[in-house]
């Protein structure tokens, strides 16, 4: 009897001291979301940036460059803004080009969009609704980075008269063919993932060693931390990169960019820029992207992680420039 209870004993304490922990893992949770509450507060616009009205909400875009030259999209990735691109977008401007970088929301200073629509499709929509306003007729050059590079295949694809060429930076188009049964993305309820975003994506504690961990050159990190954190001072960001999260780790969302033979059929012509030591989308799912494209262009940058703009930003805009001069 005293073994029995003994092990009865030892099991209690061991529920108690596993509730004990779920419950102070969830009160650190709390912490970090009400931290956020309080520190996004800060509502003004980068005097840089302009609103673009579109069918889904205001896009936020850096305009630059003469107005007559020929339009560049340029589309960040994941937490990127305009801001984020303000090098390249100067270099660009520089050589004569009509620059338009983009905040693809929830990121950057754009509306985010209160039925959280931001699947492929949708984004491309906005995208097609920017050019329309800026460029007008005239089809853009777009260049695209990692996830924000989903968006602008998407838009290649469904407005392909709207894009003179599509140049992909380590993209992250993710599994192509997705089976039907594949799943549309994250569904948690805003109550678990927003004190997880809270946590991560949005704590600037964390901005730092995120954005280091996407890069081989780590202290080409460091000039680059406030930029990134600016935006997201803004109220609502954690909610909005909350409802946001689904579309990251979305399977399918209708997007034309998810078929290997949508790729293939392709109108725009294609360059890929690809980071040789990029631990984020490795250099061998750019191998296979320029297989499907059949792209002419495909330059691999060594020593260079997932961020090439800044981390080496001499060899990254001479492949730019290489890359849009064979446009």
């Amino acid at each position: 009897m005293g073994r029995g209870i003994s092990i009865g004993g030892a099991l209690r304490f061991a529920w108690r001291l596993a509730l004990g922990l779920v419950l102070v893992v969830i009160a650190i949770l709390l912490l970090f979301r009400v931290a956020a509450a309080m520190r996004e507060r800060n509502d003004a616009i980068p005097a840089s940036s302009t609103l673009i009205a579109t069918p889904l909400g205001r896009v936020a875009v850096a305009l630059s460059g003469p107005e007559n030259g020929t339009p560049v999209l340029i589309v960040p990735g994941t937490a990127g803004w305009s801001g984020f691109w303000r090098d390249v977008s100067i270099h660009l401007a520089a050589r004569g080009y009509r620059v338009i970088a983009a905040d693809l929301p929830p990121f950057g200073y754009s509306d985010r969009d209160p039925q959280a629509r931001y699947g492929r499709p949708a984004q491309a929509a906005r995208l097609a609704a920017v050019l329309r306003t800026v460029a007008v007729n005239r089809p853009a050059i777009v260049i695209a980075h990692s996830f924000g590079a989903g968006a602008a295949t998407e838009l290649a694809l469904r407005a392909p008269a709207r894009v003179r060429q599509l140049v992909l930076v380590d993209p992250a188009l993710g599994l192509l063919d997705p089976s039907a049964g594949a799943g549309s993305g994250v569904v948690l309820p805003p109550i678990v993932l927003q004190p997880v975003v809270a946590t991560t994506l949005t704590n600037p504690m964390a901005t730092s060693s995120l954005l280091r961990s996407m890069l081989a050159r780590k202290d080409a990190a460091a000039p680059w931390i406030e930029t990134i954190r600016a935006p997201m001072r803004r109220s609502g960001s954690t909610a909005g990169y909350a409802a946001w999260t689904p579309a990251l780790f979305a399977a399918t969302d209708a997007g034309l960019s998810r078929r290997s033979a949508g790729l293939a059929g392709m109108r725009p012509p294609v360059a890929l820029i690809w980071g040789e030591a990029d631990t984020v989308t490795p250099i061998a799912q750019g191998e296979a992207l320029a297989r499907i494209f059949r792209t002419r262009s495909f330059q691999r940058l060594p020593g260079v992680g997932h961020i090439p703009h800044i981390e080496d930003p001499a060899q990254f805009l001479a492949a730019l420039d290489r890359a849009m001069e064979a446009s």
